[in-house]
């Protein structure tokens, strides 16, 4: 039989930092969809518009080490940006091999309407923490994927995102 929500009991799960981490992607998933619901974008896909707006020209393999996934992944998100006019892509001068990626009027447009759209699901996601547990929990997940702040900037073509 099983108990109610309130007194299952859990195991070690909550001492898991995956198991949390886990929990807490979804919750931000959820927020997330909350939040932009009617602009139709993904939370990797607002990243990407985050990158590409603030780096005009950034190539797709520069996208991939910037949120640490493949290239593939990073080609299927980026296909409805450019069929909704949000992104364009271009080869890259000197090597063809390698796309380059601009936000499009329309995509600045969008990019800059979306952020209140972004700190209201700041928000609702840490809406339980107190603006310094806010900023440990940030300083700690940092600390955790090797990014020692905010003031980062995608990493130049040779090197490495340590995640």
């Amino acid at each position: 039989m099983t108990k109610d929500p309130d007194d299952l009991e859990t195991g070690i799960l909550h001492d898991l930092i995956g198991h949390l981490l886990r929990h807490g992607f979804n919750l931000g998933q959820t927020v997330f969809r909350s939040a932009f619901a009617a602009e139709g974008i993904t939370p990797l896909q607002f990243m990407i518009m985050e990158l590409v707006t603030h780096n005009p020209g950034i190539s797709h393999s520069r996208l991939c080490r910037a949120l640490g996934t493949s290239a593939s992944v990073i080609t299927t998100t980026l296909k409805p940006l450019m069929a909704a006019g949000r992104v364009t892509g271009s080869p890259m001068p000197g090597d063809a091999r390698q796309a380059v990626y601009i936000a499009t009027d329309t995509g600045r447009h969008a990019h800059e309407r979306m952020q209140p759209l972004i700190a209201r699901s700041e928000l609702m996601l840490t809406e339980a923490l107190s603006q310094s547990e806010q900023a440990e929990l940030k300083r700690l997940l940092r600390l955790l994927i090797g990014s020692p702040g905010a003031s980062d900037r995608v990493p130049d073509e040779g090197s490495e995102l340590h995640l």
